[in-house]
């Protein structure tokens, strides 16, 4: 198990469901997948990065629905919640799945967490039905707070509520990496008001209240398509 899989492990184990997002964070998302992936009626989809479950309202309206994640204690909850759903506790790099097995693929936050973006994106696209589509949504290194709060190079970094190896990422990281994986019709926009519900326990969480504000300006202003708090990612396999 790696460091990340233990750390949301013992997140998992200390307050139970892992639910970073206020329900309007959630319809944000939601939204925004419609939009740039329009899954058709009864589309399988896998949720790499499901948590407890949370990110499965993003997905609602996809059709047939398995949620892989490799916190075993996160997957146990999501089953003890949401009981008619495929739960799989798993690696995202090596996928429990045959070939053309989903029409839509989605990194629920997660292609920050990895050292090797590209190998998880091959195994999406080894695992897409021709035509299949890939989205994903990360933390935006353009924006303001990521930059200077949640990447380890800023001298103003903490590391609370920050597992071991994620770096928030620059949307031409995730499109070269979505490039090399072999997908294509790569479309990218940065997505602001995503309030947060919770990031850590002190400071930080005193602030939510400022930085969500800030934040749906930022939407509202129009700002958000670049410097938006989350990267929003999707792209097609060709064949």
């Amino acid at each position: 198990m790696n460091r990340d899989a233990e750390w949301f492990d013992a997140l998992v184990h200390d307050g139970g469901a892992f639910d970073p997002f206020t329900e309007a964070g959630w319809r944000t998302l939601a939204k925004a997948f419609e939009t740039m992936v329009a899954a058709p009626a009864g589309a399988r989809l896998l949720d790499i990065g499901c948590g407890t479950g949370s990110s499965r309202t993003i997905y609602a309206r996809a059709g047939r629905y398995a949620g892989l994640d490799h916190s075993f204690a996160a997957v146990r909850y999501a089953r003890s919640v949401h009981a008619t759903e495929l739960w799989l506790g798993g690696d995202a790099l090596q996928l429990p799945f045959a070939e053309r097995s989903f029409d839509v693929v989605a990194f629920s936050s997660v292609l920050h967490h990895l050292p090797d973006r590209t190998v998880a994106l091959r195994e999406a696209l080894r695992v897409l039905r021709p035509g299949g589509r890939v989205f994903a949504f990360d933390p935006n290194l353009l924006h303001p707070a990521m930059a200077l709060f949640r990447h380890p190079a800023s001298p103003l970094y903490r590391p609370e509520g920050v597992s071991p190896d994620e770096r928030p990422l620059l949307a031409s990281q995730l499109a070269r990496s979505f490039r090399e994986a072999g997908l294509t019709d790569i479309r990218q926009r940065a997505q602001a008001n995503i309030p947060y519900r919770q990031v850590a326990v002190g400071a930080l969480d005193r602030l939510l209240p400022l930085y969500n504000a800030a934040d749906w300006l930022m939407d509202r202003t129009g700002i958000g398509r670049w410097l938006g708090s989350f990267v929003l990612t999707a792209a097609r396999r060709a064949d």
